[in-house]
C-alpha cells in the first residue's frame, strides 16, 4: 500500500468536512458514509496487529536468539501504523528491522528490502537508496529490489536510472509494472496514459480480488482523474 496517497485522501476528507461546516448550502458529504470508516476501535486489523504484537514481543523475550523475530515485530508495528497512522509505529518497526539486519550482518536481502520499504514509508529515500543497492548486489528476489530501486531513483530525481530500471521489468500484465509505468508517464507530464496504464492495474486488481491491491489502484485512479479534472469519476 502507497502511505503517500492515505494522508493525501485523509486530508483531502478533512477539507470536504471543513467546507461542510463552512457551506451548509452546498454539503456535499455525509458523515455517515465516513464515520464508520475513521472510527479504529472496532478495527480487526488493528486489534489483530496488536496480538500480534504481543505475541512476538513474548516470543523475543522467551528466545532472544531467534533473531528472525524481530522481522515478525516490526510487521506487527507496520499494521498498526498503516491503520492508525501513528508515526510511532513506523519508528518501533524501524528499530526491529535494524536490530535483524544487524544481527545479520545486513547480509540478508529480504532484511535489507523490509528495512528500505521503511524508509521509504519515512521518505527517507537516500538511506533506502544505499539498503536496495546492498540487497541488488545478493540478488535474492531481484525483480522486487529493481522495481523499488526504480521507485526511489524516480524519488530522488535520477530519472534516467529510474527508467533503466523500469525497462528490466517489463511485463504489461504485471500490475507492479503498470503502476510504476502509470507513474513513470505521469513524471513525464503524459497525464493520458498515466491513467490508461493505471485503468489496466486496476482491472487486474480486480479481476485478483485482493482488497489491498484494488484499494491502491482505486486511490491512484481517483488522484489521476482529480488531475485530469474528471471529479465525478
Amino acid at each position: 500500500m502507497n502511505f503517500k496517497y492515505i494522508n493525501f485522501l485523509l486530508t483531502f476528507t478533512v477539507l470536504l468536512c471543513s467546507g461542510c461546516a463552512n457551506t451548509p448550502n452546498s454539503q456535499i458529504t455525509d458523515a455517515d458514509d465516513y464515520d464508520k470508516y475513521l472510527n479504529i476501535s472496532e478495527n480487526k486489523t488493528l486489534e489483530r496487529a496488536e496480538k500480534n504484537e504481543i505475541f512476538w514481543s513474548n516470543k523475543l523475550s522467551q528466545t532472544p536468539g531467534q533473531y528472525g523475530y524481530h522481522s515478525k515485530l516490526a510487521s506487527a508495528y507496520s499494521q498498526q501504523f498503516a491503520t492508525t497512522g501513528n508515526i510511532e509505529f513506523l519508528k518501533k518497526s524501524e528499530d526491529e528491522l535494524l536490530m535483524v539486519n544487524k544481527r545479520t550482518k545486513y547480509n540478508n536481502p529480504s532484511y535489507l528490502k523490509s528495512l528500505a520499504y521503511n524508509y521509504i514509508s519515512q521518505h527517507k529515500f537516500k538511506e533506502s537508496l544505499e539498503l536496495l543497492e546492498k540487497a541488488e548486489a545478493l540478488k535474492g528476489g531481484l525483480q522486487e529490489t529493481q522495481k523499488m530501486l526504480f521507485d526511489v531513483h524516480l524519488e530522488l530525481g535520477n530519472y534516467e536510472k529510474a527508467h533503466t530500471y523500469l525497462n528490466t521489468f517489463e511485463n504489461f500484465s504485471d500490475f507492479d509494472y503498470l503502476i510504476r509505468l502509470s507513474k513513470w508517464s505521469d513524471h513525464k507530464g503524459n497525464l493520458d496514459a498515466a491513467i490508461d496504464y493505471m485503468e489496466k492495474a486496476m482491472i487486474i486488481a480486480e479481476s485478483s480480488n485482493m482488497p489491498s491491491l484494488k484499494q491502491w489502484s482505486y486511490t491512484n485512479i481517483a488522484d489521476f482523474y482529480g488531475h485530469a479534472g474528471e471529479i465525478e469519476k
